[in-house]
C-alpha cells in the first residue's frame, strides 16, 4: 500500500479509472465478433487449399490435376499482394508459411514415392534421444510409426 500511496502522490490524477459507456463496450464486443468471423474465413480459405492440395496430389482427371496445381501454385507463391495471398493469410493467422509449405511438399514427395510412413532415419532425427532408444530388452524402438 505504501508504494501505491507514493505513486499517487507523485502522479496525481493519473490513476483515475477510465469511463466506458455501454455503447462503447457493445461496439467493441461486436467488432471482436466480426474479427473472429474474418479469421474463420481466412482459415477456411487456407483449409480448402490444403484439402485441395492433399486430396488431388495424385489425381488422374484433368479437373483434379488443375485443382492440385492451382493449390500448389498458390502455396508456393511468395506474393504478398492481396488479403488472400498465401503469405498474407498465414501471417494473419500466425502460421509459419514456410513450415506449412515444406510439410505439404514432403507429404507430396512421400505420397508419390508410395510411402506415407516417415522413414526410420528421419524419425530418429526428429525424436528426442530418450524416446528413440529401444525399450529395455525388446530391441523394438519406442517411436510410434507416423
Amino acid at each position: 500500500m505504501e508504494i501505491t500511496d507514493r505513486l499517487e502522490e507523485s502522479l496525481p490524477g493519473k490513476f483515475e479509472p477510465d469511463t466506458l459507456l455501454p455503447l462503447q463496450y457493445y461496439e467493441s464486443a461486436k467488432r471482436r465478433q466480426v474479427l473472429e468471423g474474418e479469421r474463420r474465413l481466412l482459415f477456411a480459405v487456407l483449409e480448402d487449399a490444403v484439402e485441395c492440395y492433399l486430396k488431388n496430389m495424385d489425381a488422374r482427371s484433368r479437373k483434379q490435376r488443375l485443382l492440385f496445381y492451382e493449390a500448389q501454385s498458390w502455396v508456393n507463391s511468395r506474393n504478398r499482394t492481396g488479403l488472400f495471398a498465401y503469405e498474407t493469410l498465414c501471417e494473419a493467422l500466425n502460421i509459419d508459411s514456410e513450415a506449412l509449405r515444406r510439410l505439404l511438399d514432403r507429404r507430396r514427395i512421400r505420397h508419390q514415392s508410395g510411402s506415407l510412413r516417415v522413414p526410420l532415419k528421419q524419425r530418429r532425427d526428429m525424436a528426442p534421444a530418450a524416446v528413440d532408444k529401444p525399450a529395455a530388452g525388446t530391441g523394438v524402438s519406442a517411436v510410434p510409426a507416423l
